[in-house]
């Protein structure tokens, strides 16, 4: 149903907002699905004069609260236009730069780029977000080398409650433009270049304002080659401590089974990727990372299906559960797998199950304790209450971050690893056990991604002041940019965010 308003032209839906696996819903007041700048401006205005709050969403991939409104929510998917570089007014080359909307998906991003012989430098496992969505998340991939998806962000068009459209770079020496773009419905553009709002508006969680447009770095496109083999936690562990199979692969992940194997071991499944300089050649048959039959299974057979059949086993034979993670290990493996870039980097058909998870950074030298912790905590659980992690858990390894409330933020010589334990949707006590392995690295220096299912809030560990060493600076730029605290919600209540407290 969809109903225009006596005093506008704005698409307004009565609608219900569900996320992709369906643990998050809204029934906000308002749901719009704006196409242009324009009618983005034309909904703040509105909404500042009803005294609403907005919340603008991508595609609902994350677990967490983050995008609930009770007020208006905004639904970015039309806002997809792809600008011409030549509308920056830039100091350097404009060769690998890419301007576009915030509500266009990654795996168009991927798309367009093709066309252009350019790509991702790096991207997740999934290519269904937005980007703004991946961006103020500080969603990742894997490389020590490599930063999350916001270190590539070069310049970001954040609207604010009251319609004004900043441009916001790195300080000057350091931004791209030499002044403000060319956009044409955009009016005049206000052109700031200062690394205290650039690094708060880059990862804000939707709460500075509405990222309309971002520029982002790229780069050649380029063929992966990935290795996928089995191993125990022992050796990994050792080779990680000694810390030169980091270095000797652009991304390297570790996949961990809290169970028992082969005596007081874990088995485990590693992936090594390098950049292939071979000739790209089309397969005969599609196929993801995984071995062929799997991959086919979860091609042919409906999703809805496969979640249903394991949700059943899981819950009322949960002894199985050990032996299904082992074999969820064995069907990735792979001899070799080599590919465009951005279908390497994709999990493929396998992100549609309906899962969820929660994603902790922990600082280079503690996560090997962390991993450790987890394993005692997943068996502990199992004796105790038969409480199970229903999938292996992963590590992957991102960059440090300059952007304030990344999870990766630190030094950028130095990485985090990024541990993210996920469990079967609506399985019994799968929240339960997540929060238990969350509360417990928090002693470990651990942040808890914000797009996944977390706990962060009150005054204890899980803080945010505490979390992160530049809040102050950060709610410094919010209160700046959004005085009103039009982009408020329950997520930004919980966390402190919304709080204007008196700042140190």
């Amino acid at each position: 149903m969809t109903m225009p308003t006596s005093k506008s032209s704005i698409s307004i839906s009565r609608k219900r907002w569900k996320n992709y696996v369906n643990d998050q819903s809204a029934d906000p007041l308002r749901f719009s699905k704006p196409k242009s700048l324009s009618e983005l401006r034309e909904i703040l205005e509105e909404a500042g004069k009803l005294r609403l709050k907005v919340k603008a969403i991508g595609s609902g991939h994350s677990s967490s609260d983050i995008a609930i409104s009770r007020d208006w929510m905004i639904d970015t998917h039309g806002l997809v236009q792809v600008f011409d570089n030549l509308q920056l007014d830039l100091n350097v080359s404009a060769d690998n730069l890419f301007f576009v909307e915030c509500g266009i998906r990654i795996r168009d991003v991927n798309r367009e780029l093709e066309k252009l012989g350019k790509a991702l430098i790096n991207m997740g496992a999934f290519d269904g977000q937005t980007i703004a969505g991946v961006i103020s998340t500080s969603t990742h991939g894997s490389g020590i080398m490599l930063g999350a998806f916001p270190d590539y962000l070069r310049s970001i068009f954040l609207l604010a409650e009251d319609g004004t459209l900043h441009q916001i770079e790195r300080s000057p020496g350091k931004g791209i433009s030499k002044g403000p773009a060319r956009i044409k419905e955009a009016g005049q553009i206000n052109f700031i270049q200062n690394d205290d709002y650039f690094f708060s508006a880059g990862v804000s969680m939707g709460c500075l304002g509405i990222i309309y447009a971002v520029v982002i770095e790229v780069t050649n496109k380029y063929m992966l080659e990935e290795t996928r083999h089995f191993s125990k936690w022992s050796k990994v562990k050792k080779e990680l401590q000694e810390g030169n199979i980091l270095l000797d692969k652009r991304h390297y992940e570790v996949l961990v089974s809290p169970y028992f194997f082969n005596g007081n071991d874990h088995k485990c499944l590693v992936t090594e990727r390098i950049i292939s300089h071979r000739e790209y050649k089309s397969p005969l048959i599609p196929r993801g990372h995984r071995k062929i039959l799997p991959e086919l299974f979860v091609r042919i057979v409906p999703t809805f299906l496969i979640d249903a059949a394991i949700r059943f086993l899981i819950n009322h034979f949960p002894k199985i559960i050990p032996s299904f993670v082992q074999t969820e290990i064995n069907t990735l493996t792979d001899k070799g797998y080599i590919d465009k870039s951005y279908k390497v980097l994709n999990l493929g058909k396998d992100n549609n199950l309906a899962a969820y998870a929660t994603e902790i950074a922990l600082p280079e030298k503690r996560y090997l304790d962390a991993v450790e912790e987890i394993i005692r905590i997943v068996n502990k659980s199992v004796d105790e209450g038969r409480q199970y992690l229903t999938a292996p858990f992963s590590l992957r390894f991102v960059k440090c971050s300059p952007f304030y409330l990344s999870m990766q933020y630190g030094n950028t010589d130095e990485f985090v690893c990024m541990i993210e334990f996920p469990t079967v949707s609506k399985t019994i006590g799968g929240l339960e056990l997540l929060a238990r392995i969350e509360d417990a690295l928090y002693r470990f220096g651990g942040i808890p991604h914000w797009g996944q299912i977390n706990h962060v809030g009150g005054q204890g560990q899980s803080s945010v002041e505490k979390l992160y060493p530049r809040f102050n600076d950060w709610m410094r730029i919010y209160k700046i940019l959004a005085p009103e605290g039009r982009f408020e919600n329950d997520f930004t209540h919980r966390c402190g965010i919304s709080h204007f407290h008196d700042l140190k």
